[in-house]
């Protein structure tokens, strides 16, 4: 061989040697046999969902080696708060009511919600330790509850919806049964917290302090916590969700679907209960259904999306099918629903929210249910005052559609930017309304002005009639004298009505509608068109509805021919109607 050749060669090998001595090392990063810095992935979500997510933690992890899933479980209010209040860094939020996600953290720390689980309320109970646990059964429990050596325990309503949940159901438990002193004994005299009845709606109230008697009700921050105290003996029963206690083997009371929160075919019974925690939010009873979503502040964004999409995927579906809590198969989305979500989530709401002058209560509550019957779609209302209605939709900026009883109320939400879809849908006509047979002799606006007569008015901060009431007072140069002897200022035009029919008032100005049905305990005082003041009744679909194009659609329905016939059938003239023009 040439041994120039071999020296040349030799040569090669050489530098290519010294180059490679020289060479810096490969950065690991962009090696796949290297690992990966370990990434901490960080989940705040609702005590009922510790079971199933600490199933699918290990499975995800095995997936993901680099990820640690670092979970904090507690109440869905307090993980939603570790976000927007306290300014945690979160990449997934899971919560036992899906609607605290919007309601709490839109826009500024979430702009979209996945629905992708039920469940339902049961009482739960130590086969082996809790007193009575083979007497108690579905007839029979809220009778074992009121025995003088039972205790029972929920968690707190302002910070657990299992809580809040709980509570609605020792309402509910009184319309099922028949049985109108079982929030009483059970609720009312054992804790703070209360309760007013208008129109055949409940709303509850629970303060910050319940002031339980320890000696019959435990309330803890979160529901999983009272699993222990039934273990240990330190109380006889607890409400629970049925997952948790299947998790945890507990015997339980399987409550009738009508008050166990888990029925669709029951919503409108549902929501006859509503209750407001200490922060003024108002909860409305619905059907259980689990919410999840990456907050705007998530570290790990994409990473979080990844852990949502096996949640709700077929791996987590089986997980929490096998715990005894049922996935819905498909999830549904709503919201700024990210790319890698949309095929994987139905985008179709399971309800609307809507606020609600008190005096449309009935008329809306049957479109409601029509609605349902042509969309299926629920419609979860929350009646007040308007002016009431239109401070709560400022402080929380959710739900899909206002419907005050003036356009007055309309015009400031589209002024403030809460309202860009609107429609006109009847007239609200005052009346002065009077006892049965008239007893003070009231004949005309003018007769509110004598000592004799008694009159309550509407609350002008607070309802479109109080407001209106005291237009027309003002049109007919009387505001002065009838204002310096109202006996009372009443919250919503429902009150006005029972004022006039328990006749603890002599005379009132009232929503002509709103008196449908009382035709036995009132009589009408008609107010002549030129001394009275007529006010349209409109609706707007709210800029913040995560359902732009249903919230439209329901807007539509209510002011089409039907839904204003509905309006018709309780008494309210459809708009347009030349006579008001």
């Amino acid at each position: 061989m040439n041994k120039n050749f071999i020296k040349i060669v030799l040569f090669a090998v050489l530098i290519a040697a010294i180059s490679g001595c020289a060479q810096p090392p490969a950065d690991d990063t962009n090696t796949t046999e290297a690992p990966s810095e370990e990434i901490k992935l960080k989940v705040f979500h609702a005590g009922s969902l510790a079971v199933p997510l600490s199933e699918l933690e290990a499975e995800f992890e095995a997936l993901h080696p680099n990820v640690d899933v670092q979970r904090e479980s507690m109440g869905s209010v307090k993980a939603v708060r570790q976000i927007t209040d306290i300014g945690k860094k979160g990449d997934v939020i899971a919560s036992a009511d899906y609607t605290l996600i919007p309601s709490m953290m839109y826009p500024t720390y979430a702009d979209w919600t996945v629905r992708f689980a039920r469940n339902d309320m049961v009482l739960a109970y130590s086969t082996e330790k809790s007193k009575y646990a083979d007497q108690i059964n579905p007839e029979n429990w809220y009778d074992i509850l009121r025995k003088d050596d039972v205790v029972y325990g929920f968690s707190n309503p302002n910070f657990d919806p299992c809580g809040y949940r709980a509570v609605m159901v020792f309402q509910l438990a009184e319309l099922n049964y028949g049985d109108d002193t079982i929030f009483d004994d059970l609720i009312l005299s054992q804790t703070s917290i209360t309760i007013n009845e208008e129109d055949g709606s409940y709303l509850i109230k629970t303060p910050e302090d319940m002031e339980p008697n320890t000696k019959r009700v435990s309330i803890r921050p979160k529901s999983v916590e009272l699993v222990a105290l039934l273990e240990q003996g330190g109380i006889d029963y607890a409400f629970e969700y049925r997952s948790v206690a299947v998790q945890h083997d507990l015997g339980f009371v399987d409550l009738p679907e009508k008050i166990d929160l888990s029925s669709v075919e029951y919503a409108d019974f549902y929501k006859k209960v509503q209750l407001e925690t200490v922060d003024g939010n108002t909860k409305t009873g619905k059907p259980i259904v689990y919410g999840i979503s990456v907050p705007k502040n998530a570290l790990h964004p994409e990473l979080g999306l990844e852990f949502v999409k096996f949640v709700i995927g077929a791996e987590g579906q089986e997980v929490f099918k096998k715990v005894g809590q049922p996935p819905i198969v498909p999830a549904v989305g709503s919201g700024n629903l990210p790319g890698a979500l949309q095929g994987l989530v139905a985008d179709k709401p399971s309800s609307l929210m809507v606020y609600s002058g008190a005096g449309m209560r009935k008329p809306m509550d049957e479109i409601g249910s029509l609605f349902e019957q042509k969309h299926g779609i629920s419609v979860n209302y929350n009646y007040g005052g308007s002016n009431t209605l239109l401070s709560q939709i400022e402080l929380t900026k959710t739900g899909d559609a206002y419907m005050p009883g003036a356009t007055m109320y309309i015009d400031t939400a589209r002024e403030k930017g809460f309202v860009d879809y609107e429609q006109n849908i009847a007239y609200h006509v005052p009346v002065i309304a009077v006892p049965k047979g008239n007893p003070a002799g009231v004949t005309c606006l003018n007769d509110l002005t004598k000592p004799s007569v008694k009159v309550v008015l509407g609350d002008s901060k607070a309802a479109a009639i109080g407001k209106i009431a005291d237009k027309v007072l003002e049109k007919n140069e009387i505001f002065d004298s009838v204002n310096a002897k109202v006996a009372a200022r009443a919250a919503t035009v429902n009150e006005l009505v029972v004022y006039t029919c328990m006749g603890t008032t002599d005379a009132s100005i009232i929503w002509q509608a709103s008196l449908i049905g009382a035709e036995d305990e009132t009589d009408i005082i008609e107010i002549p068109t030129e001394q009275n003041i007529i006010k349209v009744i409109p609706i707007g679909a709210l800029t913040f509805s995560e359902n732009k194009d249903y919230a439209k659609t329901f807007v539509d329905f209510v002011t089409s021919d039907e839904g204003k016939a509905v309006f018709e059938k309780h008494g309210f003239t459809a708009y347009p109607d030349p006579k008001y023009e």
